[in-house]
């Protein structure tokens, strides 16, 4: 009876305090504790919808590459296969326009070619798209009447051996345009607004692994004609890229290579990365899993800034949408690999978009399927992204309650601990702020409020203080004054009496 007892007493704790996941996910829900530990969450989001050509009013997709939306909520799917580019209304629903002619400033009509990427300029809304297999881009008006054309630039600094295939581009607040090609590992190639071939811009660094760190010995010791047959180390090329219009960073994703440098870079205006301080971080998973009796490895495929300056990245490998806020703090993971909604094909991700103020939309693009996935925020994840809005935006206080609903809600969610901790440290109450820094690991902030607390503490005790050290220095002065003397005296007194 002790033990039925004690078994039943367990099973009603462990289900008061596991958390609950809707059955509505079509896989596990997980975020990573304070230990790195996968541990089950709620979900921030739902995939609701799954939206191919068909359902568009057109023809089936053909390996599309690239999704775009512009300043006015308007969807840009690249359909590389049928040379074209659709536009979207905002609700992904209905097709407003396709994009496969335009008009050459000389009159002439030309057509696309494989295009891979585009983008709109939100200061022109010019239109800039990366017509890969004509080896070109093309920057044009609404109305398909094109404004320029840049091909392969004729300077001594690009190399005239290879060819020009755009992949991906955008331009800046500037009218700069930056080019991700496939067949060079220098950076983006870098335009200023009258197409003239500016140099590279972003490249990644070469990993400092130990086959790099002996090649680059060898060849410091080696002469010139050995040096002409050793294998040089070259840094692994990005292949996608976004900006944050509103502050001018570029933010490049990298899925190729053999380490974790570079995956994720925010690159300012100079190309300086201002991740570089995060040299240990971990993109997406932080540990492999098998599938299907193999390991996997992090392929950042595509990058989205959203409006309110997440980043949410698309891993290729496991077919999931990593959401981290402004800070690189992990917000939620969604996807899977599987055929239903919301499951992909390993590999055959190409592309995200989010839509709304707080990313109350995130779409994937699947070139091998020819769909787009729309997944749409739950109440869950419009508390987090509340909360986290306070939290950035430096109103610490105002975000305690959303976080103390959130810890209702996912007793797992660590990112809750920090933002009350933050909270209570900024309402001077600096013993709970050590608690929920205790509980959410964080050493800096235990030690930063445990510092304030015991300041608070001996200010508040200061009277005390004082008397009880006035009283022992007293005490000490009236045992030196009297005690010790005559204690000496009592001594010298036995001591006479014993000869």
């Amino acid at each position: 009876m002790k033990r039925l007892l004690c078994a039943a007493a367990a099973l009603l704790c462990a289900s008061a305090f596991s958390v609950p996941v809707s059955a509505d996910e079509p896989y596990d829900v997980y975020n990573y504790n304070d230990q790195d530990e996968a541990v089950p969450s709620q979900a921030g989001y739902l995939a609701q919808r799954s939206v191919s050509g068909l359902d568009l009013g057109t023809t089936a997709l053909n390996a599309p590459s690239d999704l775009f939306k512009d300043k006015d909520d308007f969807f840009y799917l690249v359909d590389s296969g049928n040379d074209r580019i659709l536009k979207i209304d905002s609700e992904f629903e209905t097709l407003l326009g396709v994009y496969d002619t335009f008009i050459m400033p000389d009159g002439s009509e030309t057509t696309l070619k494989n295009p891979k990427g585009m983008y709109i300029s939100p200061d022109t809304g010019l239109m800039y798209i990366a017509d890969s297999d004509n080896a070109r881009a093309l920057i044009c008006d609404a109305d398909c009447h094109v404004k320029m054309e840049i091909t392969k630039p004729d300077s001594a600094v690009y190399d005239q051996q290879t060819t020009f295939l755009p992949q991906k581009i955008l331009c800046d607040n500037a009218g700069n345009v930056y080019i991700v090609l496939n067949n060079t590992t220098k950076g983006a190639a870098m335009f200023d607004a009258e197409g003239g071939f500016i140099g590279y811009y972003g490249a990644n660094a070469v990993a400092a692994t130990a086959e790099v760190i002996a090649n680059h010995f060898w060849n410091a010791i080696a002469s010139e004609e050995e040096k002409r047959f050793r294998m040089r180390s070259t840094p692994t090329a990005f292949d996608n890229f976004d900006i944050d219009t509103e502050k001018g960073f570029i933010f490049t994703s990298t899925s190729a290579g053999s380490t974790d440098t570079d995956i994720v870079k925010k690159v300012n205006p100079e190309g300086y990365n201002l991740f570089s301080y995060m040299s240990n971080f971990v993109w997406g998973d932080l540990f492999s899993t098998w599938y299907s009796g193999r390991s996997y490895k992090t392929k950042v495929v595509d990058i989205d800034i959203g409006d309110d300056g997440s980043i949410n990245c698309l891993d290729a490998s496991t077919g999931r949408v990593f959401q981290y806020d402004k800070e690189a703090s992990l917000l939620f993971i969604m996807g899977t690999i599987g055929d239903q909604v919301g499951g992909f094909n390993s590999g055959t991700v190409a592309a995200l978009e989010t839509k709304g103020k707080n990313c109350e939309n995130i779409y994937v693009l699947d070139s091998g399927a020819g769909t787009v996935t729309v997944f749409g925020q739950t109440v869950f994840g419009q508390i987090v992204h509340h909360a986290t809005d306070l939290y950035n935006g430096g109103y610490y206080a105002e975000a305690l309650d959303p976080w103390l609903e959130v810890l209702k809600r996912d007793g797992n969610y660590r990112r809750a601990y920090i933002g009350i901790s933050s909270a209570y440290y900024n309402l001077g109450e600096y013993e709970k702020s050590m608690e929920y820094a205790k509980k959410a690991d964080s050493t800096k902030r235990y030690n930063r409020a445990f510092e304030r607390y015991r300041s608070e503490w001996l200010k508040a005790h200061l009277t005390e203080i004082v008397i009880i050290a006035a009283v022992l220095i007293a005490g000490i002065w009236a045992y030196r004054r009297f005690l010790r003397p005559l204690r000496k005296k009592t001594v010298r007194i036995a001591s006479e009496k014993k000869k």
